[in-house]
C-alpha cells in the first residue's frame, strides 16, 4: 500500500499531521475524512509520498543525479541541502511503473538472506548487501525501504506486508512473521522452497497447457482434411 500525509489544523488553530496507508488516492482521502471527523480538525490536504528526481552539486565536483521518496519537493531541497549539497533542481517523477520482479529474483533474495542469517549477520546489513547487489530495481527499493522503515523502529510484520505488492502475499506475510520469530533462516529457507515448487509446478502447468493444445490443433486439422 502507497503511504500518504494527512495535513490539517485544529479547532484551536494547531497544525495537525500524520501519515497513513492506503491503497490509492481516493481511499486515502477517505481514510482522512473519517480522521477528521473523529479527532476535530479540518484537512488542508492530502499528500501522496512521491518519488523525486533530483540534480546537485558539491563544490566545483561534477553534478550527481539522483532520486528520492518523499512527500514534497521541498522536503527533499532541505534534505540535499542539509547535506552541503548546492541543489541545481528537484521534479516530480510524473510517470512511474513498478512491475513485479522475476520470481527467480526474489528466490535469490529470500534464499542469500538465509544464508546469511544462519552466519550471524546483522539483519540491517543483509538487508543492505541485498539493496547492493540486487539488480532489479523494484525489488531493490522494496528492500531498501523495509531496511529504512526497520531502522525507523517500525513494526517489521507490517513492513514486510506493506511491500506484499512487489514480494507477493505470501512471501511478505512469511518474512513478516519471520522477523518476530526465534528461527528466521529455517522461514526463510521453507519460503523460498516454497517459491521454487511453486514456479516448477506453473512451468510444468505451462508446458502441458502447450502439449495439449498442440495435439488438439493437430487432431482438427486431420478431422478438417479427412
Amino acid at each position: 500500500m502507497a503511504e500518504f500525509r494527512i495535513e490539517g489544523i485544529s479547532a484551536v488553530g494547531k497544525p495537525v499531521q500524520g501519515v497513513i496507508e492506503a491503497e490509492n488516492p481516493r481511499a486515502a482521502k477517505a481514510k482522512a475524512h473519517q480522521m477528521a471527523t473523529q479527532r476535530k480538525f479540518r484537512i488542508i490536504r492530502v499528500l501522496p509520498r512521491a518519488t523525486f528526481l533530483y540534480k546537485v552539486q558539491r563544490g566545483a565536483e561534477k553534478p550527481v543525479l539522483g532520486e528520492q521518496k518523499a512527500f514534497t519537493k521541498e522536503e527533499v531541497q532541505d534534505a540535499l541541502s542539509k547535506m552541503g549539497f548546492r541543489v541545481l533542481s528537484v521534479k516530480k517523477k510524473m510517470m512511474e511503473f513498478k512491475l513485479k520482479p522475476p520470481t527467480a529474483e526474489i528466490v535469490t533474495f529470500v534464499r542469500v538472506s538465509a544464508d546469511l542469517i544462519r552466519q550471524k549477520l546483522p539483519f540491517n546489513e543483509i538487508l543492505q548487501l541485498m539493496v547492493n547487489d540486487i539488480t532489479n530495481k523494484t525489488l531493490r527499493d522494496a528492500i531498501r525501504e523495509i531496511n529504512n522503515e526497520l531502522k525507523q523502529g517500525k513494526d517489521s510484520e507490517k513492513v514486510f506486508i506493506k511491500q506484499e505488492g512487489v514480494l507477493g502475499r505470501f512471501t511478505a506475510h512469511m518474512l513478516g512473521l519471520a522477523s518476530k520469530s526465534g528461527n528466521m533462516a529455517e522461514i526463510y529457507d521453507s519460503t523460498a522452497k516454497f517459491l521454487e515448487r511453486r514456479a516448477e509446478f506453473k512451468r510444468n502447468l505451462k508446458s502441458a497447457a502447450y502439449t495439449t493444445s498442440g495435439l488438439f490443433f493437430r487432431a482438427w486439422r486431420r478431422c478438417s482434411y479427412a
